[in-house]
């Protein structure tokens, strides 16, 4: 999926930097306070990020968190550090991408959650830890070799651009990857922020002369994207038809997500009483054919409605 020899140039620092503060929970950047404990046989042996307080045990994390006034808690027993680094180490290869080396590191994590490894909030909990295969067979149905990605974030005044990236992808990885200074001098920033709803087709332009033919690009406002981040799962949908999204080109698995989050909603809000029951299954039965995630072993968007109180 990142090419060994990834490619990365004509990055804007600031645009960069932007999608960090984007992609982070905003409490982890208003006021970030996390901690970590390495303890031993219920003895705290060392206490990082917060003044020094008594060990509750793991029964009682969740309290010990707010006590310490941290947002976010690992602890740890002292032997598991050990024991993760040889099962990690163990299991990575020189070839391994870095999204298949994460992988085997959050496999290894996992195996030791609550049995010597412990989070506050319980991400691990929550979090599934699928093999890189089907990620890659996933990636390569929804985005054709040859093709780029495209994502803009326009600032809500619409005086300058937010972030951006363009992204190729060759050979079933991600080859090379910019930010818009790589077309700058084909459609300046200034003028594509004020007029973005028009000035978006030159980016599509630019990016296919420059780069590669995109397959899917999308252009929204900052707030438009954090409403659609912890909004419902149809919010995108509704966005897109409001035109305050706008997706173009559009491939033909995220229409069938977008009618799928449709009817999803629709059951999820109380509208389903209202349909008989027959139909109602049927809609199930469509909502979950529709669904490009089936070799996953898991959806994403379902994933990322369960996390998205932590990111508020």
């Amino acid at each position: 999926m990142l090419s060994a020899e990834l490619e990365l140039a004509s990055i804007d620092a600031r645009h960069w930097r932007n999608w960090w503060r984007l992609l982070a929970p905003p409490g982890a950047l208003d006021a970030p306070r996390w901690a970590i404990a390495i303890v031993e046989r219920g003895q705290l042996l060392k206490l990082i990020g917060a003044p020094a307080a008594p060990y509750p045990g793991p029964a009682h994390h969740d309290a010990w968190a707010k006590q310490l006034g941290v947002s976010a808690l690992l602890v740890i027993e002292r032997g598991v550090i050990a024991q993760l680094s040889q099962e990690i180490e163990a299991a990575l290869k020189p070839d391994q991408d870095y999204v298949a080396q994460g992988l085997v590191a959050l496999k290894a994590i996992k195996r030791h959650a609550n049995k010597g490894l412990w989070t506050v909030p319980s991400l691990l909990d929550v979090l599934p830890a699928p093999s890189y295969e089907p990620i890659q067979r996933t990636f390569d149905l929804l985005v054709p070799d040859g093709s780029a990605l495209v994502m803009y974030v326009v600032e809500n005044d619409r005086s300058r651009l937010h972030s951006s990236i363009i992204a190729v992808k060759e050979g079933g990885d991600i080859t090379r990857a910019a930010t818009h200074r790589g077309i700058a001098d084909l459609v300046p920033e200034a003028a594509l922020a004020k007029d973005w709803h028009k000035q978006y087709k030159r980016v599509l332009a630019a990016v296919e002369e420059r780069y590669a033919k995109p397959s899917i690009a999308c252009f929204v406002e900052r707030a438009t994207l954090m409403k659609v981040l912890t909004g419902p799962s149809d919010t995108l949908a509704r966005e897109y038809n409001a035109k305050t999204v706008i997706i173009d080109p559009v491939p033909a698995w995220l229409m069938g997500l977008f009618g799928g989050a449709a009817v999803a909603a629709m059951l999820g809000r109380g509208l389903a009483a209202l349909l008989p029951a027959s139909v109602q299954a049927r809609a199930k039965e469509v909502a979950t054919k529709i669904s490009p995630w089936s070799q996953l072993g898991f959806d994403p968007i379902e994933l990322w409605s369960r996390l998205k109180h932590f990111y508020r």
